[in-house]
């Protein structure tokens, strides 16, 4: 057996599927172990890596984003300090490893342990990347603050259908009926607010995530929600450098479709990504194009050369995107260009 190992982990709630590469031969029959997900599963695993006679140094783990549930294990992986990286499910349901004709088919078997071996053999085509760059686990603020952007999305969407139901239909309702939600908006609409104070407390506590959120701030159209939203998808601009990577997660790059003489259209932008962010945005971007000289003048421009509302709008999303990441790549402020040679 190689000294070197490379391990995919199919991740769920209750267990980890763990599967080795070794680079050259895949190990059906004995490179798999199914373990808790648990300290006791970790434990488990750390047993079966010593019987592989595998140092944890030499090791390499690779696994998809899969939230809160690989949370402890890649706690474990630190601590044992073994490398590892993450990697989006969208790309790794793309990947289709290049095996030899009495191998399985990887692309017609849906299992958690099959998953494991593709992830592992991914692992090895992509283990310099992930030594070069490995995956940490962001500080405990990143995931408090993630829970908290959920949960005040969930008043936010109550909130509104409330609201909805009192503009709309709200006089054929009883007054005790309409009392009651009234009541309701507003014990929603208070706990929307105690919930982004919690936020703030959050991110004033840890330093780094303070300085992203500040300088994002800096930025017109930019407020709590869509600075908080962006350190949390970005993992505080630490997994996601690239504004244009950003910009297709969230989806909002243009594409194209074309095969020989079969053009689907111009670019337009896909409906994939993270469409909550993607409308986040778009209120950023209606406000900057209200407040920011800049972002105004290019909107009317645009306008007068008869573009869609949509494709400018998406256009200054895009601009947006490029002063955030731009102002935590310097680490200074945004200053409008105007102002700033007026002083």
């Amino acid at each position: 057996m190689s000294d070197k190992l490379y391990f995919g982990v199919d991740v769920s709630k209750h267990w980890l599927d763990i599967a080795y590469y070794d680079g050259i031969d895949v190990d059906w029959k004995h490179g798999h172990i199914r373990v808790d997900n648990d300290e006791r599963g970790f434990a488990q695993l750390g047993r079966w890596l010593d019987r592989l006679c595998v140092g944890k140094g030499t090791c390499i783990f690779c696994m998809e984003y899969t939230g809160l549930y690989s949370q402890e294990f890649r706690q474990w992986l630190e601590r044992m300090k073994i490398v590892y990286g993450m990697v989006s499910p969208r790309k790794m349901h793309r990947f289709e490893p290049d095996l030899g004709e009495n191998e399985r088919a990887l692309d017609r078997i849906k299992t958690d342990e099959m998953d494991s071996f593709r992830i592992a053999i991914y692992c090895k085509e992509h283990s310099m990347k992930i030594r070069r760059k490995p995956s940490h686990l962001p500080s405990d603020a990143y995931f408090k603050l993630k829970r908290l952007l959920a949960e005040r999305r969930q008043y936010v969407k109550q909130s509104a259908l409330y609201k909805q139901q009192l503009h709309d239909i709200g006089k054929y309702d009883t007054e005790a009926s309409r009392h009651r939600k009234e009541a309701e908006l507003a014990s929603l609409t208070e706990k929307t607010l105690q919930t982004s104070k919690e936020m703030e407390t959050i991110i004033r506590e840890d330093a780094d995530i303070r300085r992203s959120y500040d300088l994002l701030l800096s930025i017109k159209g930019i407020g709590l929600v869509v600075a908080a939203e962006t350190v949390v998808l970005t993992e505080n601009f630490t997994s996601i450098t690239n504004p244009r990577r950003y910009a297709c997660y969230i989806g909002i790059a243009p594409g194209r479709k074309e095969s020989g003489v079969s053009i689907q259209g111009s670019d337009h932008v896909g409906r994939k990504g993270f469409t909550q962010a993607k409308a986040d945005l778009s209120m950023a971007a209606l406000h900057a194009i209200h407040y920011d000289k800049g972002i105004r003048a290019y909107w009317l421009r645009r306008k007068t050369e008869g573009k869609h509302s949509g494709v400018v709008l998406n256009a200054v999303k895009f601009k947006i995107v490029l002063r955030m990441f731009a102002v935590i790549r310097r680490q200074k402020p945004y200053v409008e260009m105007e102002e700033y040679g007026k002083k």
